[in-house]
């Protein structure tokens, strides 16, 4: 066999190159089916002298601040600590849950770990003179585990745990040691001083490495199609099918095609389009946070807009887009408008052709996204339009209804090539033939019938002139040998294109001329498009092959140098008037590397943040939340206390904490920025937020009247807004909705003047709410809420906020088919969105309009989930409302005592849950002398109210009770009042069950 690195023939039983000192890598033997997991052993080097030089109790919270900083690092990287023993740590990884980079994850933890330790070191050292070392051993390998993770004695047990043992014995000071398969395991990592070790009760010496450093993951990108396409007969006839039935059809159908990553979906999609299937249009969603969610629509819809541009009927849509999906993939105005505007585009151009989409990487797919093609499919149902959506097969578990939602559509799953297949294949992928083979099988193994690990494989050895058996076992190791055996020239052409496409979208030669002077990039460029690192797209541009080829290229960058070139190509975008976002990102890595040098790179920091917070800024405006919060992060990270706009970055990423349900970030957030805070405007608005977190509503009126006056004293319109709508939810609690209307009208027009999308919906959700339940009749409330609706629904959640309280007024009045339409409207609204309330009005939306048309079963069932969705964000006032609703649900069905059970210990503070609370409360109470008094104090609070509603469920509450306790005039005589009351609101609902009672006690319904 041959060196991998200097193609130097090397001895059978050979373990390093005699020329160059390569270590020779021995491909591990195959292991039986059994969990493979990552356990890392961390122990304290020279303890003994530190517990000799500490006094006890210091040493022991030494040691208690030593393990919390280990556990911490082990958690945030998703790895479980089975135990400490003694000063020892010992976590696994992809033991409670599997990841496709437990392995990676265990390494990084490792380093992370030390890192931990060394600035504890730094602090004992200064202190108390004494230091503090770990040493760390990484093994990956098959365990036993208990069936009971809560059993905390022999958690995992196997050789793997002991071999992990052994090499943190084996470790020196601040050393992480990790076995060739738990390197093998995590792919690209950086490694040194390769060497075989004994290791007590192991029988054959391990090959082990001190690990350096453990680069970022990257996705892999689109292969090399130059070569025949083999196989896939069935999953092409698949295809085949789907396309048929769309064009004999002609209705809309979405095909989704499933398989591993690498496995050759994108080929087998870019196969089948060779054929003449009309006009197609592609596009790649993103993981979360990098880009706008609707990225990958908007490049579908892009390609056909010049189609249509010049269609009059048309012409509003493509405005619409090109505010929001077209600028930058975000859902501008609103789910609503830019499905609707997709829907017309597609529909122009399907009347004339049949269309197909395709949707790549829809494991990334966010709620939103789904939310639209939702949308799409419903609105495009006689149109010839396939949908095929290409994922991995994690987008089924991120979206479980995925393949019921829609009843046209389908699942093809795309499985592994055959070995012969592949044998066929690695024919194509380059000259195989000269190698033995031995070779050939081994790639052929190795590959396990994933094409992409196939063609890395095959190009190494053909490239790199090295026997398989001298290759690494990582792909991302053989990527690193290819790169490493380039020319100057091209070694530096493809690290600098992974400076300026991380993400594989494509670059131009002028990209990289704008990075470095001088160089033949285009001579360069063919070269490596003839070695399959670089492949050519449209318009003359370039990309790297796989993010694998990517991610190493950039690696091999110095800091410094990455530094510079980030710099310089911020500086070309922003001459270029590219996004914030863009040149935002490009100078926090450039700020990133130099600070890390020891460069000065104060300037590049405030740019960046600059940037990135403008950036975060538009996209919170849009409620785009993920986006946001990627951005504003980021931004945050890149300021201390004192800088300017810091205080102003952190209100804004705390308000999205917080409508996500990150409670503690949201108060880490607010606080910080109202602590730091030099302008007053923003100092009120992080303590208004702070007060709504605290879930005392006293205390939140309070702040919101002291705040009024510091909004109001600089003409802050977002401020305005937002205390009115305090404001008015207290006159909403204590039962006042004229009242809160009064105030709502000019929160409405505050929000409207600070463009603040969020703000908008939610007064408008809360005049929807005192329209539902004050005392305007139902019918003009239902008017005035399809006219709000119908003004504002292009903003951001309205259809959501809204649309709830516009359900519910179509189902007092028994409205049937108004009321599904709506509820549907207003569920998927609340589906595709980001806030984490949204979890729960979902379910109690459904629930309640269960229940007012008697269908118990249903709303018992989802009034059960909002109570589970509350509790996890722990909304109190929630879980209070939906307890109630269940209760009465439990007395529809005369089971008292689970009634009973959920009132019992309640206490609210509305006006309007206190009636509630009281008058389910009577109709439970056993003692007669106490259920009346709680029945009539239910009719009493009620009428501090302004709700016909409210003072209808009381009477008619208190008529339950009465006939309850056998009298049936005063319950006759009650239940003939509340049915005025609902008579008064147009409550049909509320009107028919009390004249049925009426009946039930023998008299005559008006």
């Amino acid at each position: 066999m041959t060196c991998a690195s200097c193609a130097a023939d090397l001895a059978a039983d050979a373990r390093f190159c005699s020329r160059c000192g390569t270590a020779v890598v021995v491909r591990p033997k195959g292991a039986e089916e059994r969990k493979v997991v990552s356990v890392v052993f961390c122990d304290l080097a020279g303890s003994t002298e530190m517990s000799g030089a500490l006094d006890p109790e210091l040493l022991r919270t030494v040691l208690l601040r030593y393990y919390e900083l280990m556990s911490g690092v082990i958690a945030a990287n998703g790895g479980v600590v089975e135990k400490f023993i003694g000063d020892a740590v010992m976590a696994v990884f992809g033991l409670t849950e599997t990841r496709e980079d437990d392995a990676r994850r265990a390494l990084v933890a490792a380093l992370g770990m030390t890192e931990a330790a060394a600035g504890f070191d730094a602090e004992l050292r200064r202190d108390h003179g004494v230091r503090l070392r770990v040493r760390i051993g990484v093994h990956t390998g098959e365990v036993v585990a208990l069936p009971d993770p809560g059993e905390r004695q022999a958690f995992v047990s196997g050789e793997v745990v002991n071999i992990a043992a052994r090499l943190e014995q084996a470790a020196g000071p601040g050393e992480v040691l990790v076995s060739a398969a738990a390197r093998s395991a995590a792919g690209a990592v950086t490694v040194a001083d390769p060497r075989r070790v004994s290791l007590k009760g192991v029988a054959e010496p391990v090959e082990v490495f001190r690990l350096v450093d453990v680069p970022p993951a990257d996705p892999e990108r689109t292969r090399r199609f130059d070569v025949p396409f083999i196989g896939r007969e069935a999953d092409l006839a698949a295809l085949d099918a789907a396309w048929r039935r769309v064009v004999d059809e002609g209705a809309a159908r979405l095909l989704t095609l499933v398989g591993e990553p690498g496995i050759g979906k994108t080929r087998l999609v870019a196969e089948w389009l060779r054929r003449d299937t009309g006009s197609v249009v592609i596009g790649r969603c993103r993981p979360v946070g990098d880009g706008g969610t609707l990225t990958a629509l908007a490049e579908c819809v892009a390609p056909l807009v010049y189609e249509v541009e010049r269609v009059a009927s048309v012409e509003p849509a493509l405005a619409l887009l090109r505010r929001g999906l077209l600028r930058d993939g975000t859902p501008a105005p609103s789910l609503d408008a830019t499905a609707a505007a997709v829907a017309r585009l597609l529909a122009a151009v399907a009347g004339t052709r049949p269309v197909l989409l395709v949707i790549d990487d829809c494991q990334w797919a966010q709620p939103s996204l789904v939310a639209v093609l939702d949308r799409l499919l419903a609105g495009l149902g006689a149109l010839p339009v396939l949908l095929v959506c290409v994922a991995r097969p994690d987008l089924l578990d991120a979206f479980p209804d995925w393949e019921t939602t829609w009843p046209s559509a389908e699942t093809a799953v795309v499985g592994r090539l055959s070995a012969p297949d592949s044998a066929r294949l690695a024919a194509h992928f380059a000259d195989v033939s000269t190698h033995d083979t031995a070779t050939t099988e081994w790639i052929v193994a190795q590959a396990g019938g994933n094409p992409l690990y196939l063609e890395q494989l095959v190009a190494a050895v053909e490239h790199d002139d090295a026997t398989a058996g001298g290759l690494p076992l990582s792909l991302q190791a053989l990527v690193a040998a290819r790169i490493d055996r380039l020319g100057d020239a091209e070694r530096s052409t493809l690290r600098l294109g992974a400076v300026v496409d991380p993400d594989g979208d494509g670059f131009a030669a002028a990209d990289l001329a704008a990075l470095a002077d001088g160089g033949d990039h285009d001579r360069a460029l063919r070269e490596l498009v003839r070695r399959k690192l670089v492949e050519p797209v449209a318009d003359g541009r370039y990309r790297i092959a796989n993010g694998i080829t990517s991610q190493v290229a950039y690696r091999g960058l110095t800091k410094r140098r990455r530094g510079e070139l980030h710099e310089r190509y911020a500086e070309h975008l922003a001459a270029r008037a590219a996004s914030d976002a863009l040149i935002g990102t490009h100078l926090a890595q450039a700020h990133r590397y130099q600070s890390a040098v020891g460069l000065p790179a104060d300037t590049l920091r405030s740019r960046a943040f600059g940037h990135l917070d403008r950036a975060g800024a538009e996209a919170l405006r849009r409620v785009d939340l993920p986006w946001a919060l990627t951005l504003l992060e980021q931004a945050a990270d890149l300021t201390t206390a004192g800088d300017p706009g810091r205080p102003e970055c952190l209100q804004r990423l705390g308000e999205v904490h917080l409508t996500l349900g990150r409670h503690e970030q949201a108060r880490e957030a607010f606080t910080t920025a109202a602590a730091e805070a030099d302008r007053p405007v923003t100092a009120a608005h992080a303590r208004l937020h702070l007060a709504m977190l605290r879930q005392d509503m006293a205390e939140l009126d309070r702040v919101a009247a002291e705040e009024f006056d510091v909004f109001h004293a600089h003409g802050d319109d977002l401020g305005l807004s937002r205390v009115r709508c305090v404001l008015a939810r207290s006159h909403q609690r204590r039962g006042e909705q004229g009242r809160a209307l009064n105030v709502l009208e000019p929160a409405l027009r505050h929000a409207l003047a600070a463009a603040a999308d969020r703000e908008v919906a939610n007064a408008l959700g809360a005049i929807g709410l005192s329209l539902w339940h004050g005392p305007l009749p139902a019918a003009r409330a239902t008017e005035q809420c399809r006219a709000l609706l119908a003004a504002h629904r292009d903003r951001g959640a309205v259809q959501a906020t809204l649309g709830f309280a516009l359900t519910m007024l179509h189902a007092i009045q028994a409205r049937t088919a108004e009321t599904a339409a709506a509820l549907a409207d207003a569920q998927e609204a609340m589906a595709a969105m980001s806030y984490a309330e949204s979890r729960f009005f979902r379910p109690l939306l459904g629930a309640l309009v269960a229940a007012h048309g008697d269908d118990w079963d249903q709303a018992r069932w989802q009034l059960r989930e909002a109570l589970s969705a509350a509790s996890a964000v722990r909304a109190d006032s929630l879980v209070r409302q939906t307890r109630l609703e269940l209760a009465r649900v439990h007395l529809a069905d005369d089971d008292t005592r689970a009634a009973a059970e959920l009132v019992r210990g309640l206490a609210v503070d509305d006006c309007a849950d206190l009636a509630n609370l009281l008058g389910v409360a009577a109709r439970v109470e056993p003692d007669p002398g106490r259920a009346t008094e709680l029945a009539r104090r239910a009719v009493a609070t009620a009428r501090r109210t302004d709700s016909p509603a409210d003072h209808g469920r009381a009477l008619l509450d208190l008529a339950h009770t009465h006939a309850r306790l056998g009298r049936p005039v005063p319950a006759l005589s009650a239940a003939r009042a509340a049915e005025r009351r609902f008579a008064a609101k147009g409550h049909a609902v509320g009107s028919a069950r009390a004249r049925r009672m009426i009946s039930e006690l023998g008299g005559r319904p008006r």
